[in-house]
């Protein structure tokens, strides 16, 4: 599976997570400002009536996370290990400018079109439909998804605290869900917290996600769920597969006269409901019936 993190999120998709087992929104919120002043600024998106959210980018959310769950010093060295594999570069470069800014529209968009108001959660779940719509500029969007997936694959191949592994939603099972994981050496089934997963924004069966597994600790592994889609997806090319099959559909032909009894056989119109009433012996007659008609017929 060549699945790609979508390079953005929402700042607070974790909070509640990371809250329940660790810090309190204080020191959550102490972290977040700290990454946003050293590693990535994120933008700010402001929705009117509905509040604001807040943009940022996987690698700033993935130190937040690590902060939380160890300290800041193993995060700022997470941070280290984005900034030399390049992420400064990208995060100046107009490309990321302009697609944070087109999100953020498609975004402020969604949101105003909604008859409810949105949750924190609907939110986050809007974010990879609205990423989906930016497809209309796919230049952009590959340059950009490409660049930061070159990014977390260096960072992953060089850092022993962090692996990476696509996978799907199989479905959710009450308050659990269902996924298959990657490992690169078999494809596994998972039962996982299902709230943690909508609130990452992975809703609908069969999405793509990439987990994020840090370890900076012996004792201690973290599990961090991105939304993702497919970089070799064709759209078009699979619109075009589904026309073709449905033009080269063709029904079942009727079988020839005499290779199934009469009785068998539905009259036009009718739907085939099963053997009629009649016994062994009127079959058997009918059938013969119909053979010699096919005999004379032929003769």
């Amino acid at each position: 599976m060549n699945l790609c993190e979508i390079p953005f999120v929402s700042a607070t998709a974790l909070d509640e997570t990371l809250t329940s087992s660790g810090p309190g929104r204080s020191a959550i919120q102490k972290y977040r400002q700290e990454m946003r002043r050293t590693l990535d600024p994120g933008k700010l998106i402001s929705m009117g009536r509905a509040g604001t959210v807040q943009l940022t980018s996987v690698p700033a959310l993935a130190c937040v996370a690590t902060a939380s769950r160890w300290n800041m010093k193993d995060a700022h060295k997470l941070a280290d290990a984005f900034r030399k594999a390049g992420f400064n570069q990208l995060k100046k470069s107009a490309s990321y400018s302009r697609i944070q800014t087109w999100l953020g529209e498609a975004v402020k968009a969604r949101v105003r079109s909604a008859d409810t108001e949105v949750s924190k959660t609907g939110m986050m779940n809007l974010i990879p439909g609205c990423w989906e719509s930016l497809n209309g500029n796919p230049d952009v969007v590959r340059r950009v998804t490409c660049a930061m997936h070159a990014i977390l694959t260096k960072v992953d191949e060089e850092l022993d605290q962090m692996r990476r592994f696509p996978g799907r939603l199989v479905r959710f099972e009450g308050e659990s869900a269902l996924v298959t994981i990657d490992t690169g050496e078999r494809e596994e089934l998972r039962l996982v917290d299902g709230a943690y997963l909508r609130s990452a924004g992975i809703c609908r069966n069969d999405a793509p996600f990439v987990l994020h597994e840090y370890r900076w600790s012996p004792d201690t592994t973290m599990s961090v769920y991105f939304p993702a889609f497919d970089l070799d997806r064709d759209e078009a090319a699979e619109a075009e597969l589904i026309a073709r099959l449905d033009r080269r559909e063709k029904p079942l032909p009727e079988p020839p006269p005499g290779l199934v009894p009469v009785d068998a056989v539905p009259a036009q119109g009718q739907e085939f409901s099963g053997p009629t009433k009649a016994g062994t012996r009127g079959k058997a007659k009918l059938a013969a019936r119909e053979a010699a008609k096919v005999k004379a017929a032929a003769v």
